[in-house]
C-alpha cells in the first residue's frame, strides 16, 4: 500500500512540477531558417531521379558484402574443423598408445 501511495505522490509531484515550470508559450520565438543557396548544391533526390535504382544498388552492395562474409565464415569453419579433427586424431592416437605398449609387453 505504501508503494502505491509513494508512486501516486511521485507522479503528482512530477506532474505539478512539469505544469508549474513549463516554458511560457507566449514567449515562444520564431526561428528563421536560412534559405537554401545555390552553392549548397542539389539534394540527393534531385540528383537521382530514379530512387528505385539507388535502392537496388544499395541492396546489391549489401548482398555482395553478405556473400563475402559468408564465404569467409565458411573458410574459417573449414579451417576450424580441420584443426579439431587433427587434435582429435592426436588424442585418440595417444589414448591407443598405452594399449599398444601393453600388447608389446605381453608378447
Amino acid at each position: 500500500m505504501r508503494l502505491l501511495i509513494g508512486l501516486a505522490m511521485g507522479f503528482g509531484i512530477g506532474f505539478a512540477g512539469a505544469v508549474l515550470f513549463a516554458p511560457d508559450r507566449s514567449r515562444r520565438r520564431e526561428v528563421d531558417w536560412p534559405a537554401a543557396t545555390v552553392d549548397s548544391g542539389p539534394t540527393a533526390i534531385e540528383t537521382d531521379h530514379n530512387i528505385l535504382a539507388a535502392v537496388k544498388r544499395a541492396l546489391r552492395s549489401a548482398q555482395e558484402q553478405l556473400n563475402e562474409a559468408l564465404e569467409e565464415a565458411k573458410e574459417a569453419q573449414a579451417k576450424a574443423e580441420k584443426e579439431l579433427r587433427v587434435r582429435y586424431e592426436r588424442k585418440v592416437h595417444k589414448a591407443n598408445k598405452p594399449e599398444e605398449i601393453e600388447e608389446k609387453k605381453r608378447k
